[in-house]
């Protein structure tokens, strides 16, 4: 370039909403320490953007019967803060606020208030420098579903390379945690993922991401004997009313591959689309299952992005 969800929880849809917010200053990372970087604005420099997106497995559910779909409508500014330290190096700190409203499942809407955090290194201003970065994130978030209300954390490393005029590569390390009123939900993982960018022409980019996570999972169902085998903590999930359904938190592992463009209009409007995949497995399963516990979910999401 955050409903039960995968390693980190909302953090999937999170990535969605917030990443777009900051979109402009994380491609803006590329450019040299000091350069003033392609598209910031010189007025307010605030960035806005709304957004829709369709689920197709809200519940991280493993069983047809147990899956539902559902929709979503994002908001989210964010400001952006640029310091130099040093000849190659600056720091780099963002705010955001965001909310999230779901159509059906009104107990997974929310709002967020964090920020994000780097620290910036580029060896020179030549086009294949690549910029190193250390990055830590906070993010709090209220829930209308009680379960979910909390913070989470993310602490790595990344490195931004020009590879073209057209190619920049992205990837990134990093521990990521979750503290939440239910232990359902108080989660914890590692990642590794690497993105792509392509740009198409002077307005068009296309972009290919990919992610792996290791750590806790969590799922939505029916009580089952072969889930509350594996899990770690269940407790019966407030944000689906009118059913008997439990989340359950176990070991796994997910693999997460995002499809997207970006369009812009002009420097300071653009307008994204994406699809993203997910796709999450336990580490183990019980002697009895003859089937492993894992789900596969799509996202679609569309983007509208403004900077003042």
């Amino acid at each position: 370039m955050t409903a039960t969800l995968i390693p980190a929880d909302k953090r999937i849809q999170a990535d969605i909403a917030i990443c777009c917010a900051v979109l402009l200053t994380g491609l803006a990372c590329c450019n040299a320490v000091h350069a003033a970087p392609p598209g910031f604005s010189k007025g307010l420099d605030i960035r806005a953007d709304a957004g829709f997106m369709f689920d197709s497995n809200v519940t991280r559910a493993n069983t047809p019967a147990d899956k539902h779909a559902d929709r979503s409508y994002s908001v989210n500014l964010s400001k952006p803060f640029i310091r130099p330290v040093s000849d190659h190096t600056r720091a780099l700190l963002t705010g955001f606020l965001g909310a999230e409203k779901f159509v059906t499942y009104s107990g997974l809407s929310r709002a967020i208030g964090g920020a994000q955090g780097e620290l910036q290194y580029r060896s020179s201003a030549e086009f294949t420098a690549p910029t190193l970065a250390v990055f830590a994130r906070i993010v709090g978030e209220q829930y209308q579903s009680k379960l979910r209300d909390g913070y989470r954390y993310s602490l790595g490393v990344s490195i931004r390379q020009p590879v073209t005029d057209r190619i920049q590569l992205f990837g990134a390390v990093a521990h990521n945690q979750r503290y939440a009123n239910s232990a359902v939900f108080d989660i914890k993982d590692d990642s590794a993922r690497l993105n792509l960018d392509y740009a198409l022409g002077p307005k068009g980019t296309l972009y290919l991401g990919g992610e792996y996570r290791s750590g806790d999972i969590v799922s939505t169902g029916q009580p089952t004997l072969a889930f509350i085998s594996i899990a770690k903590v269940f407790a019966e999930d407030d944000a689906y009313p009118g059913g008997l359904l439990y989340s359950y938190r176990f070991d796994g592992k997910t693999v997460l591959a995002t499809l997207g463009y970006n369009h812009g209009f002009s420097s300071r409007h653009s307008l994204d689309l994406s699809w993203r995949r997910i796709k999450s497995t336990s580490d183990w399963q019980p002697s009895y299952s003859t089937s492993e516990a894992s789900y596969v979910a799509n996202q679609y999401s569309i983007v509208y992005l403004v900077n003042f």
